[in-house]
Protein backbone atom coordinates (compact mmCIF):
# COMPACT_ATOMS: atom_id res chain seq x y z
CA UNK A 1 0.00 0.00 0.00
CA UNK A 2 0.70 3.79 -0.87
CA UNK A 3 1.00 4.27 3.39
CA UNK A 4 3.40 1.66 4.23
CA UNK A 5 7.17 2.07 4.98
CA UNK A 6 10.16 -0.12 5.99
CA UNK A 7 9.94 -0.08 10.28
CA UNK A 8 13.34 1.64 10.28
CA UNK A 9 11.89 4.63 8.15
CA UNK A 10 9.08 5.07 10.66
CA UNK A 11 9.37 7.17 13.62
CA UNK A 12 6.78 5.71 16.16
CA UNK A 13 6.68 7.74 19.24
CA UNK A 14 4.28 4.90 21.65
CA UNK A 15 6.06 2.23 23.51
CA UNK A 16 5.83 -1.08 24.94
CA UNK A 17 2.79 -3.39 23.71
CA UNK A 18 1.17 0.09 22.27
CA UNK A 19 4.24 0.50 19.85
CA UNK A 20 2.52 -0.34 16.81
CA UNK A 21 -0.97 0.06 17.04
CA UNK A 22 -3.14 3.46 16.86
CA UNK A 23 -4.73 3.58 19.93
CA UNK A 24 -7.98 4.24 18.45
CA UNK A 25 -8.50 1.56 15.99
CA UNK A 26 -5.98 -0.88 16.25
CA UNK A 27 -4.34 -0.55 13.16
CA UNK A 28 -0.36 -1.08 12.38
CA UNK A 29 1.37 2.32 12.19
CA UNK A 30 4.02 1.34 10.02
CA UNK A 31 1.38 -0.49 7.26
CA UNK A 32 -0.34 3.33 7.45
CA UNK A 33 2.85 5.45 8.42
CA UNK A 34 2.37 7.94 5.78
CA UNK A 35 -1.45 8.87 7.07
CA UNK A 36 -0.63 9.23 10.68
CA UNK A 37 -0.81 12.30 13.50
CA UNK A 38 0.65 12.43 16.82
CA UNK A 39 -0.88 14.10 19.42
CA UNK A 40 -0.88 14.36 23.45
CA UNK A 41 2.02 11.25 23.46
CA UNK A 42 -0.22 9.10 20.61
CA UNK A 43 0.06 8.18 17.63
CA UNK A 44 -3.47 7.52 15.12
CA UNK A 45 -3.27 6.04 12.02
CA UNK A 46 -5.50 8.89 10.14
CA UNK A 47 -6.54 12.00 10.52
CA UNK A 48 -9.82 10.32 11.02
CA UNK A 49 -9.03 8.46 14.20
CA UNK A 50 -7.51 11.69 15.42
CA UNK A 51 -10.61 13.50 14.99
CA UNK A 52 -12.38 11.01 16.62
CA UNK A 53 -9.81 10.99 19.65
CA UNK A 54 -10.19 14.35 20.13
CA UNK A 55 -14.00 14.91 19.89
CA UNK A 56 -13.69 17.43 16.99
CA UNK A 57 -11.51 20.25 19.08
CA UNK A 58 -8.60 20.99 16.61
CA UNK A 59 -5.55 19.92 18.63
CA UNK A 60 -2.92 22.51 19.37
CA UNK A 61 0.42 20.25 19.38
CA UNK A 62 -0.03 17.50 16.64
CA UNK A 63 2.15 16.40 14.14
CA UNK A 64 1.82 14.61 10.83
CA UNK A 65 4.32 12.47 8.43
CA UNK A 66 5.74 14.24 6.09
CA UNK A 67 4.79 11.74 2.65
CA UNK A 68 8.35 12.92 0.91
CA UNK A 69 10.81 12.87 4.16
CA UNK A 70 8.58 10.51 6.52
CA UNK A 71 9.31 12.80 9.41
CA UNK A 72 6.72 14.08 11.89
CA UNK A 73 6.00 18.06 11.29
CA UNK A 74 3.95 20.01 13.04
CA UNK A 75 0.54 20.17 11.58
CA UNK A 76 0.44 24.09 11.63
CA UNK A 77 3.57 24.33 8.69
CA UNK A 78 1.95 21.08 6.64
CA UNK A 79 0.32 22.12 3.24
CA UNK A 80 -2.41 18.91 2.76
CA UNK A 81 -3.84 17.32 -0.41
CA UNK A 82 -7.28 15.99 0.49
CA UNK A 83 -9.36 14.30 -1.91
CA UNK A 84 -6.82 13.07 -4.39
CA UNK A 85 -6.78 9.24 -6.25
CA UNK A 86 -4.02 8.01 -4.15
CA UNK A 87 -6.61 5.77 -1.62
CA UNK A 88 -6.65 7.17 1.92
CA UNK A 89 -6.90 5.91 5.46
CA UNK A 90 -9.98 4.86 7.63
CA UNK A 91 -12.11 7.50 5.36
CA UNK A 92 -13.25 8.02 1.49
CA UNK A 93 -11.11 11.21 0.93
CA UNK A 94 -7.82 10.82 1.40
CA UNK A 95 -5.42 13.60 2.64
CA UNK A 96 -1.31 13.28 3.08
CA UNK A 97 0.74 15.98 4.20
CA UNK A 98 4.07 17.53 3.32
CA UNK A 99 6.25 20.10 4.67
CA UNK A 100 6.96 22.37 1.57
CA UNK A 101 4.12 24.01 -0.92
CA UNK A 102 6.21 22.48 -3.75
CA UNK A 103 5.78 18.78 -3.21
CA UNK A 104 1.92 19.16 -2.68
CA UNK A 105 1.65 20.53 -5.37
CA UNK A 106 3.47 18.31 -7.47
CA UNK A 107 1.57 15.40 -5.61
CA UNK A 108 -1.61 17.30 -6.75
CA UNK A 109 -0.66 17.42 -10.58
CA UNK A 110 0.12 13.98 -10.53
CA UNK A 111 -2.72 12.52 -8.47
CA UNK A 112 -5.53 14.92 -8.12
CA UNK A 113 -7.08 16.67 -5.36
CA UNK A 114 -6.87 20.07 -3.22
CA UNK A 115 -4.21 21.75 -1.03
CA UNK A 116 -5.44 23.19 2.18
CA UNK A 117 -4.09 23.76 5.73
CA UNK A 118 -4.62 21.61 8.60
CA UNK A 119 -7.88 23.63 10.27
CA UNK A 120 -9.30 22.85 6.79
CA UNK A 121 -8.43 19.18 6.62
CA UNK A 122 -9.58 18.58 9.60
CA UNK A 123 -12.81 20.20 8.85
CA UNK A 124 -12.97 17.81 5.94
CA UNK A 125 -12.47 14.87 8.17
CA UNK A 126 -15.28 16.40 10.30
CA UNK A 127 -17.77 16.36 7.06
CA UNK A 128 -16.54 13.18 6.55
CA UNK A 129 -16.81 11.32 9.39
CA UNK A 130 -20.27 10.35 9.83
CA UNK A 131 -20.71 8.86 6.37
CA UNK A 132 -17.92 6.87 6.83
CA UNK A 133 -19.34 4.37 8.39
CA UNK A 134 -22.77 5.03 7.93
CA UNK A 135 -24.47 1.91 9.63
CA UNK A 136 -26.99 -0.15 7.27
CA UNK A 137 -30.41 0.67 7.92
CA UNK A 138 -33.41 -1.64 6.70
CA UNK A 139 -37.30 -2.42 7.18
CA UNK A 140 -35.91 -5.97 7.08
CA UNK A 141 -33.93 -5.62 10.53
CA UNK A 142 -34.54 -8.81 12.54
CA UNK A 143 -32.76 -10.04 15.87
CA UNK A 144 -30.53 -12.70 14.03
CA UNK A 145 -27.51 -15.22 15.16
CA UNK A 146 -24.26 -12.62 14.42
CA UNK A 147 -20.45 -13.15 14.65
CA UNK A 148 -19.31 -12.82 18.17
CA UNK A 149 -16.48 -11.13 18.60
CA UNK A 150 -13.63 -10.46 21.17
CA UNK A 151 -12.99 -7.04 22.38
CA UNK A 152 -9.50 -7.76 22.11
CA UNK A 153 -9.66 -9.04 18.36
CA UNK A 154 -7.17 -7.53 15.85
CA UNK A 155 -7.53 -8.17 12.13
CA UNK A 156 -4.15 -10.26 11.16
CA UNK A 157 -4.03 -8.40 8.00
CA UNK A 158 -4.52 -4.86 8.86
CA UNK A 159 -4.54 -4.84 12.76
CA UNK A 160 -7.66 -3.08 13.38
CA UNK A 161 -9.78 -3.54 16.42
CA UNK A 162 -12.66 -5.83 15.20
CA UNK A 163 -15.45 -5.13 17.19
CA UNK A 164 -15.36 -1.47 16.55
CA UNK A 165 -17.14 -2.29 13.25
CA UNK A 166 -19.81 -5.30 14.06
CA UNK A 167 -21.58 -4.57 10.67
CA UNK A 168 -18.47 -5.50 8.78
CA UNK A 169 -17.57 -8.41 10.69
CA UNK A 170 -16.05 -11.78 9.22
CA UNK A 171 -14.18 -14.44 10.43
CA UNK A 172 -12.66 -17.71 9.44
CA UNK A 173 -13.59 -20.63 12.13
CA UNK A 174 -11.29 -23.41 13.51
CA UNK A 175 -9.13 -24.40 16.30
CA UNK A 176 -7.79 -20.61 16.32
CA UNK A 177 -10.87 -18.34 14.81
CA UNK A 178 -9.73 -15.22 13.15
CA UNK A 179 -11.48 -12.18 12.74
CA UNK A 180 -11.76 -9.93 9.97
CA UNK A 181 -12.98 -5.86 9.60
CA UNK A 182 -14.38 -6.85 6.29
CA UNK A 183 -14.93 -9.17 3.55
CA UNK A 184 -11.98 -7.93 1.92
CA UNK A 185 -9.37 -8.41 4.26
CA UNK A 186 -10.59 -11.87 5.39
CA UNK A 187 -10.22 -12.76 1.53
CA UNK A 188 -6.63 -12.03 1.29
CA UNK A 189 -6.14 -13.89 4.03
CA UNK A 190 -8.02 -16.72 2.80
CA UNK A 191 -6.16 -16.40 -1.02
CA UNK A 192 -2.93 -16.38 1.08
CA UNK A 193 -3.17 -19.23 3.73
CA UNK A 194 -5.17 -21.62 0.79
CA UNK A 195 -7.92 -21.91 3.99
CA UNK A 196 -11.15 -23.62 2.92
CA UNK A 197 -13.87 -21.82 1.74
CA UNK A 198 -16.38 -23.57 4.51
CA UNK A 199 -14.39 -22.02 6.89
CA UNK A 200 -15.56 -18.97 6.01
CA UNK A 201 -18.36 -16.50 7.51
CA UNK A 202 -19.21 -12.71 6.53
CA UNK A 203 -21.98 -10.58 8.06
CA UNK A 204 -25.29 -10.00 6.35
CA UNK A 205 -25.34 -5.94 5.53
CA UNK A 206 -28.35 -5.63 6.62
CA UNK A 207 -29.20 -7.80 9.34
CA UNK A 208 -26.03 -8.60 10.63
CA UNK A 209 -26.55 -12.11 10.68
CA UNK A 210 -24.09 -15.03 10.29
CA UNK A 211 -23.53 -16.11 6.58
CA UNK A 212 -21.42 -18.61 5.42
CA UNK A 213 -19.36 -16.58 2.98
CA UNK A 214 -19.72 -19.12 -0.10
CA UNK A 215 -23.42 -18.98 -0.07
CA UNK A 216 -23.60 -14.99 0.07
CA UNK A 217 -23.59 -12.37 -2.63
CA UNK A 218 -21.46 -9.24 -2.72
CA UNK A 219 -21.59 -6.03 -3.78
CA UNK A 220 -18.70 -4.38 -5.58
CA UNK A 221 -17.45 -0.77 -6.32
CA UNK A 222 -20.86 0.97 -4.44
CA UNK A 223 -20.21 4.38 -2.78
CA UNK A 224 -20.64 3.22 0.82
CA UNK A 225 -17.11 2.31 2.73
CA UNK A 226 -15.90 -0.19 5.07
CA UNK A 227 -13.07 0.47 7.50
CA UNK A 228 -10.95 -0.09 5.34
CA UNK A 229 -12.31 1.53 1.99
CA UNK A 230 -13.88 0.16 -0.51
CA UNK A 231 -15.18 -2.95 0.09
CA UNK A 232 -17.25 -6.48 -0.74
CA UNK A 233 -20.41 -6.32 0.54
CA UNK A 234 -22.50 -9.17 1.62
CA UNK A 235 -26.27 -10.02 1.18
CA UNK A 236 -27.91 -13.02 1.88
CA UNK A 237 -29.76 -13.34 -1.00
CA UNK A 238 -29.56 -12.00 -4.51
CA UNK A 239 -32.08 -9.74 -4.66
CA UNK A 240 -31.21 -7.29 -1.60
CA UNK A 241 -27.54 -7.39 -3.34
CA UNK A 242 -28.68 -5.88 -6.30
CA UNK A 243 -31.13 -3.49 -4.45
CA UNK A 244 -28.38 -2.20 -2.60
CA UNK A 245 -26.33 -2.39 -5.87
CA UNK A 246 -28.99 0.23 -7.53
CA UNK A 247 -29.08 2.79 -4.44
CA UNK A 248 -25.78 2.77 -4.07
CA UNK A 249 -23.83 3.01 -7.29
CA UNK A 250 -22.56 -0.59 -7.39
CA UNK A 251 -20.42 -1.76 -10.00
CA UNK A 252 -20.88 -5.30 -10.12
CA UNK A 253 -23.07 -8.36 -7.90
CA UNK A 254 -20.67 -11.21 -7.05
CA UNK A 255 -20.96 -14.89 -6.00
CA UNK A 256 -18.34 -16.09 -3.70
CA UNK A 257 -16.67 -17.84 -6.46
CA UNK A 258 -16.67 -14.53 -8.94
CA UNK A 259 -14.18 -13.40 -5.89
CA UNK A 260 -10.62 -13.44 -7.51
CA UNK A 261 -7.14 -12.62 -5.68
CA UNK A 262 -6.46 -9.99 -7.92
CA UNK A 263 -9.73 -8.43 -7.59
CA UNK A 264 -9.26 -8.03 -4.07
CA UNK A 265 -5.93 -6.89 -4.40
CA UNK A 266 -7.01 -3.86 -6.46
CA UNK A 267 -9.47 -2.89 -4.58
Amino acid sequence: MFQTVPEANATLIQSGNDKYSCPNCGMHLVKFYKTSHTHANHQYCSIHCLYEATQGIIPEDAKVVDTITLELIDVKKAFYVVGSKVRGTMTRTSSYAFGSEKDAQTFATDNGGQIMNFEQTYAVAAEDFPKDFAKPTSSKLAPSAKIEVPQDAKCPVCGMFVAKYPQWVAMIAGEKAFYFDGVKDMMKFYFAQKIASDKLFVSDYYKLLKLEATKAFYVKGSNVYGPMGSELIPFATQEEALSFARDHDGQKVLTFEEITEMMVKNL
